[in-house]
């Protein structure tokens, strides 16, 4: 109930902006500039185009190319106008007491130099940028057949590293920007919509392995107009303590100057498993197993001709063809006063694992009004509902996923002659995997609202207040039912196992900063934001696991015959911040921003509370300057430099400062004793980052590359360290270790070819590139530490984090087919200690990237994008089951029947071995595989229908589109997918594990959009 007047709060503030833009409709106007904007070569109208008027934002024309600015000053005033993708124009304009009408006509060029960025607070345009920030257009997500935005960013931004850890529908997603800095603490970016930082922690508090559950997945692609990435310190730094893992920027549509106007999008796709794992049927089986018996000198296990008469493909029995779907409706429109868009969206996505899928159901309101000639109101909400269908898989041996590689190809999904599931009595080494997903259930449902109420007061024409209130509001319920009819299961002795969770998370965020241009002339430009924040967060959980039920209908922890766990606690935490900027330029060619920001967080002692973290970068517009004013027409250049601090304050615990206390029962008493060591002396984690980079225009704009060299350092790492035991205690939260990340990126952008005219022929190429190398500098006494499932992962100075520390695998000798293992001294030995343990490899990639081409003519449009990683290795901890050489009675991949059999034979797979004595089984870097790939990633044909045929219906700019998903995969690697994170997001430390990933989806879609 909480959650839901806070949202109804949001809500009747919408409608208060909504009642003010009504009422202003009648106020007295000021003279107004009636602005049309078109494209030169074709003199079609531009929308979205941003307009300036006197330095300060005033609107984007509408579907016309169209905008009135209201309420202008009579005089002369500069008036700029600035979109994606073409040739900003300033112009003189001079007011009269009725106003005045400008045309402007843009001329196309690659969309690097001319973008409108947006920073913390504010909006620049990239020539008067002078930090690092990356962008990605709001079309460049929107039909992208994935649950969230993060997963559709993918090799979309340079510095921008994103993993999707797995395939399941609306599992969370691992996002790096410039590389990993923490240790404990969160690697994730932080993510603003519209001015409001996300809440995006982990809700989850039911275990599934890697599995995330995040509200950053509820995010509407269809609601997104653009996305801003704050690489550097300089641009991040304005956010201050939340900011040394980069921000991302997320901006949705708004409603402009036009009668009512409906656009919608749809789209409806058929999914299936991209790949299939190559597994032995049965007769390889019972062939392969018997070898292994009797390699060991013992009975065959099987009976050839008889124990493999049935051959069950257990992948085939859970996976499945599976439906995608998007509808998306969105009205929008409004008067000079008064604008508004409204949207609401449907997305749908089965799983192609039986019993998984993700359904979402959002709708968003965006209002603006001018109330008065000074003030402005702005309003938005959106409200989302999301389903989950959660399957066991990730980081777990038990599941419908894990146990379909694993069931034995000899056995049947169902008793002889019964609908009754096998078990181990038929010879299933695990629960049955089709029974898992039939019978065992893990529904979860969250609601969420996310809004903001903003105003702008123009005090002068050189003085702008604002003041914003956002809140984001989000509940998850969720549930997992183990249930007895599942045999060889916990359940089954259990008599049924419930879980039930819940999490409330409210954030509260109250801004008001003023913006005040103290130099306005041709030759100088200074302007000055100031302003204070305050956020705070709330956080309730429950939680009850029981177990014992007389029936399996009775699924919730309440009709249990015991409660054998049981949880609930309320935490809380504050930010209050002041933060400022100043940015100068003279005569647009030198630049220099400087930005300061103080934090004060409740997560930290009274002596530690407040940090400071200042930044500055400088810019050079060469290509501006006098002797070089000839080469303005054929290229342009910027340098730029910085320098700034970020912090992180997103430790595993809120009260590290404080001793903590939690209940402790003792012989049926309430009772409570000391639960975590306090260290009031802890503190933010701290990143300097300096930056160069340089942006390059050629060829008349057709040609526009960025690149930039970053090198950042990370120090007063927040981790667990051991301390004495006579504390009564073996560990402690302290900063002490450091790591350091430094990189290269480019982006590169082409003009092909581009349109003399309208329905011309034009091919667009946008490449980005990235490396980055991480480095663990210091650590508490320098002593490092095994992380992951095995303890294959390993953190130690002069390492990057999380490299793979195992035995490192030498071949198979050829007379005994035995496993052969390099030791540290260069000697092999088949028998390795772990004294013998070293480094294999590293997960982080060498560099990664992504490739577009988009082409169009005439009506039709053709998108390919390819996205590529290369260089990081991949641990395949499923083969350690399934490449045992016969250890482990689960079915084998195909690699097995390359294995050694008699002397002489020269093979890296070695003897089959039914106990374990050919050294198949030891974790080493045979299981170490290079996790480099070339994704085909989305391929999408378009056709704008022609006006004849459905314009009769009122319907514009209809268009027709196919599009496939995740093609085509070129990789060496032998699993599902190299791009994998089995630990999850927080996985900071066990990094490139693939332990029973759900498999990525193969999508082709067909949709419609268009508008009336």
């Amino acid at each position: 109930m909480r959650g839901r007047s806070r949202a109804s709060s949001v809500v009747l503030a919408s409608a208060v902006v909504a009642l003010a833009g009504a009422r202003a409709a009648h106020a007295q106007d000021a003279p107004s500039i009636r602005v049309t904007v078109v494209d030169s070569a074709t003199r079609q109208p531009v929308p979205n185009a941003q307009i300036l008027v006197g330095g300060a934002a005033r609107g984007t024309t509408d579907a016309a190319g169209r905008l009135v600015v209201r309420n202008t000053r009579p005089g002369t005033v500069t008036v700029r106008v600035q979109r994606i993708g073409f040739r900003p124009q300033t112009r003189q304009v001079t007011v009269s007491g009725s106003g005045a009408e400008l045309e402007i006509a843009l001329a196309t060029q690659a969309a690097v130099l001319s973008d409108v960025v947006v920073v913390g607070y504010g909006t620049r345009s990239r020539a008067e940028v002078s930090s690092s920030v990356a962008q990605v257009g709001g079309e460049q997500v929107r039909n992208t057949p994935v649950a969230g935005v993060d997963a559709a960013l993918q090799g979309k931004a340079p510095g921008v590293q994103v993993t999707q850890n797995a395939g399941n529908p609306g599992n969370g997603i691992t996002v790096r920007v410039r590389g990993a800095s923490s240790i404990s603490a969160s690697n994730q970016p932080l993510y603003v919509i519209d001015g409001v930082p996300l809440i995006q922690e982990n809700a989850s508090q039911i275990g599934f392995g890697g599995q995330g559950m995040t509200a950053v997945t509820g995010l509407n692609p269809d609601e997104i107009d653009r996305i801003d990435v704050l690489k550097d310190a300089a641009a991040a730094a304005i956010y201050g303590s939340r900011a040394s893992n980069g921000v991302i920027l997320i901006t949705t549509k708004r409603g402009a100057i036009s009668g009512p106007r409906f656009t919608f999008n749809a789209y409806y796709g058929q999914q299936k498993s991209a790949r299939r794992l190559p597994m032995l049927n049965a007769q390889q089986y019972v062939a392969f197993m018997n070898e292994a018996a009797t390699n060991d000198g013992e009975d065959p296990l099987f009976t050839p001709g008889t124990d493999d008469a049935i051959d069950t493909d257990w992948q085939s029995a859970v996976l499945r063809t599976a439906p995608v779907s998007n509808f998306n409706l969105t009205a929008s429109g409004g008067g000079d006063r008064f604008q508004y868009l409204i949207s609401g969206s449907r997305f749908g996505q089965d799983g192609i694992v039986m019993g998984s899928g993700y359904n979402r159901g959002s709708g968003r309101v965006n209002l603006d009004a001018t109330a008065t000639s000074k003030l402005t109101l702005r309003s938005s909400l959106a409200l989302t509902r999301e389903h989950f269908d959660r399957t066991e898989n990730d980081n777990t041996i038990v599941g419908p996923q894990a146990n379909a590689q694993a069931n034995q190809p000899n056995v049947p999904i169902y008793k002889e002659g019964t609908t009754t599931f096998s078990s181990s009595a038929d010879g299933l080494a695990y629960a049955n995997s089709v029974a898992l997903a039939t019978y065992n259930k893990a529904p979860g449902n969250s609601l969420r609202a996310l809004g903001s109420v903003e105003a702008a007061f123009e005090a002068t024409d050189r003085l702008r207040i604002n003041g914003r209130f956002g809140a984001d509001v989000y509940d998850l319920n969720e549930r997992r039912w183990d249930s007895p009819r599942v045999a060889d299961t916990y359940a089954v002795g259990a008599t049924g196992v419930a879980q039930q969770g819940t999490t409330t998370s409210t954030k509260f965020v109250s801004e008001a900063y003023a913006d005040a241009d103290l130099l306005r002339s041709e030759a100088q430009k200074l302007t000055l934001t100031v302003g204070s924040s305050a956020e705070f967060n709330h956080n309730e959980i429950l939680f009850l696991r029981g177990e014992g039920f007389g029936s399996d209908q009775f699924q919730y922890p309440g009709s249990a015959g015991k409660i054998v766990t049981y949880d609930g606690r309320a935490t809380q935490a504050n930010l209050l911040s002041a933060f400022s900027r100043a940015s100068y330029s003279l005569n647009g060619r030198y630049l220099v921003t400087a930005s300061l920001r103080t934090d004060g967080s409740s997560r930290f002692g009274k002596d530690r509370r407040y940090g400071v973290f200042p930044a500055v970068s400088l810019g050079w517009n060469v290509s501006d300057e006098s002797l070089l004013s000839g080469m303005r027409r054929f290229a342009t250049m910027k340098l730029r430099g910085s320098y700034g601090v970020t912090g992180n304050q997103a430790i595993p615990t809120l009260y590290g400062y404080l001793t903590s206390y939690a209940r402790a029962n003792y012989a049926g008493t309430a009772g409570i004793a000391p639960d975590a060591l306090g260290n009031e002396d802890l503190r933010w984690e701290s990143t300097r980052e300096s930056d160069v980079g340089i942006d390059l225009g050629f060829l008349d704009g057709r040609v526009t590359v960025i690149a930039d060299y970053y090198s950042k350092l990370t120090t007063d790492l927040l981790v667990s360290r051991p301390v004495p035991t006579t504390s009564g205690f073996t560990t402690i939260f302290d900063n002490v270790g450091s790591v350091k990340n430094a990189g290269v990126e480019l982006q590169v952008t082409t003009q092909n070819f581009r349109a003399r005219e309208k329905g011309g022929f034009d091919w667009t190429t946008d490449f980005n590139v990235s490396h980055n190398a991480n480095k663990v500098v210091g650590l508490y006494q320098n002593q490092p530490f095994a992380s992951g499932i095995g303890a294959v992962n390993y953190v130690a100075v002069g390492q990057p984090i999380g490299v793979f520390f195992t035995y490192k695998f030498a071949g198979v000798d050829p007379q005994t087919g035995d496993a052969q293992f390099r030791k540290a001294d260069g000697t092999l030995t088949t028998s390795p200690v772990a004294a013998d343990r070293q480094y294999v490899g590293s997960p982080h990639p060498q560099y990664y990237g992504g490739l577009r081409n988009s082409f169009t003519w005439k009506a039709f449009d053709l998108n390919a994008f390819v996205q590529f990683s290369q260089g990081a290795k991949v641990f395949n901890l499923f083969r350690e089951y399934s490449d045992d050489a016969g250890y482990n009675t689960d079915n084998k991949i195909a690699n097995v029947l390359k294995r050694w059999q008699k002397p002489g034979d020269v093979t890296d797979v070695p003897r089959a071995s039914y106990n374990g004595t050919s050294g198949a089984d030891f974790v080493s870097s045979r299981y170490v595989e290079d996790g480099s790939y070339v994704r085909l990633q989305d391929v999408t044909f378009g056709v704008r229908l022609p006006s004849a045929i459905v314009g009769r219906g009122g319907v514009s700019n209809a268009r027709l589109f196919v599009t496939g998903s995740n093609l085509k995969l070129w990789t060496d690697y032998l699993g599902y997918d190299p791009d994998v994170n089995s630990n999850g997001s927080n996985a900071n430390t066990a990094l490139g594990q693939d332990f029973y990933a759900y498999p990525r989806a193969r999508t082709i879609s067909i949709g419609l959009s268009g508008a009336f």
